[in-house]
């Protein structure tokens, strides 16, 4: 009889405990999805494991983005301490790599516990209970590692269930945080992506159709990525009456493009109304951007001074693509090119001015980006300066608005139904007849 009710205790008991594990499980499921803080869930996922296994301390590490190591945060008063280890090492970093789970009874008699914790800390580490952490996909994605289990007992098969248990709920929080922080920080970075392009925009002509004397201009712009680094202008109230223009490109896509055609802008608008020619102008915007940019890039640049009577052209070009000057008397095409290196590689280069120029009436000048001459079907041939050249002289009798129309439509016809890989810059600047 005693026998008997012996068992039957034992067994209400391990009942009890299953019951009461069970409720810590909800409990704990119901806590991690009260926060999308990815800190601030560390600390709960923590909290559970350690209430339900009832560890006295404890750490949660979590899988890096590219899968190399295991990370934590851990808060002590008002500091952040962050703790990384290569995957594989130590219990925690195999326990990551292997996805079996270790019990150690007894820490300093194994190989694999590192010390140099317990003597920086005071702490004595007895019994240590480290499992992985899986999602829904069977992935490894953190590591639980608790220590010193309270009371006598060492760490049991029970509580090991009880781990495996929460796991897929800690992994489901961290999902679930990790994709509300990828949407904040998408939020956040569209909003400086617009706040980038409204400022670019702000500084492209206030019209990007004009009239100056006998010259008809138009100027277009688009971005392929977020920010661009291609650049044109119109520069009025300059020295002797004429009319800046200028069109340019820096290497590379994106922000940091963005920025360095903005700082060679201001440059460029700055110089260009103390000095009377252009050379001394592209040598001051040169050695100015120089200091600023990063290795290996640069930026091209085509500027001229127009006079709005008599359409006569002074030029510089800095390694941008050869503008194109169409003579309406001849239907011919003369090709503006580089007089200089191109911006912000060396300082004192010493530009020169090309041989000058005179718009005569039907006259037009084609400055453009290599968005349009490089435009291709991925893999395919080049849409080519000379297939441009051909498509210029074909329509180079319309209106500047008619004649850069029929230019992206043509370099569009080329690629098919792909989108152009790189920023569009076109320019036309002409002489009505």
């Amino acid at each position: 009889m005693n026998e008997s009710s012996d068992s039957l205790r034992s067994q209400l008991g391990r009942l009890e405990d299953k019951v009461k594990r069970q409720g810590k499980l909800v409990e704990a499921s119901y806590a991690l999805h009260t926060s999308l803080d990815l800190g601030e869930l560390l600390g709960l996922i923590l909290d559970g494991a350690r209430d339900g296994v009832e560890a006295d301390r404890g750490t949660v590490f979590l899988l890096s983005d590219d899968g190399t190591e295991i990370w934590s945060r851990i808060v002590r008063g008002e500091e952040a301490l962050e703790i990384r280890l290569p995957l594989g090492k130590g219990i925690a970093g195999a326990v990551a790599q292997t996805g079996e789970t270790i019990r150690i009874d007894d820490a300093y008699a194994d190989s694999r516990f590192d010390p140099s914790w317990d003597k920086k800390s005071g702490y004595r580490t007895r019994e240590i209970l480290c499992a992985p952490i899986r999602n829904r996909a069977g992935d490894i994605v953190g590591v639980f590692q608790l220590l010193n289990k309270i009371g006598e007992a060492g760490f049991t098969d029970e509580d090991e269930q009880y781990l495996e248990a929460l796991s897929i709920h800690a992994a489901l929080a961290v999902e679930n945080a990790r994709l509300h922080t990828s949407a904040v920080e998408k939020e956040r970075y569209d909003r400086e992506v617009q706040a980038a392009q409204d400022v670019q925009r702000k500084f492209q002509p206030r019209e990007r159709r004009t009239e100056y004397g006998c010259l008809e201009l138009v100027g277009i712009n688009e971005f392929y990525e977020d920010a661009t680094g291609d650049y044109y202008d119109f520069l009025s109230g300059l020295p002797g009456g004429r009319l800046g223009v200028a069109v340019g490109d820096v290497s590379g896509h994106g922000l940091h493009a963005a920025l360095v055609m903005a700082e060679a802008r201001a440059f460029l608008r700055a110089f260009a109304t103390t000095v009377d020619t252009l050379p001394p102008v592209m040598n001051l915007v040169n050695d100015h951007l120089v200091p600023d940019m990063e290795p290996g890039k640069f930026m091209t640049l085509f500027a001229c001074l127009i006079d709005g009577e008599s359409g006569a052209v002074e030029w510089v070009n800095a390694a941008q693509n050869a503008p194109m000057l169409y003579r309406k008397a001849t239907g011919t095409v003369e090709r503006l090119k580089a007089t200089g290196l191109m911006l912000g590689v060396m300082e004192a280069v010493g530009y020169k001015a090309g041989a000058p120029r005179t718009l005569e009436p039907g006259d037009a000048l084609l400055m453009f980006t290599d968005g349009i001459s490089e435009s291709r079907v991925p893999g395919g041939e080049l849409f080519g300066e000379d297939r441009l050249c051909d498509a210029f002289v074909a329509c180079a009798d319309r209106s500047p608005d008619e004649i850069i129309s029929n230019l992206r439509a043509v370099a569009q016809e080329w690629i098919g139904p792909h989108v152009v890989d790189d920023d569009l810059t076109l320019v036309v600047v002409k002489r009505k007849s």
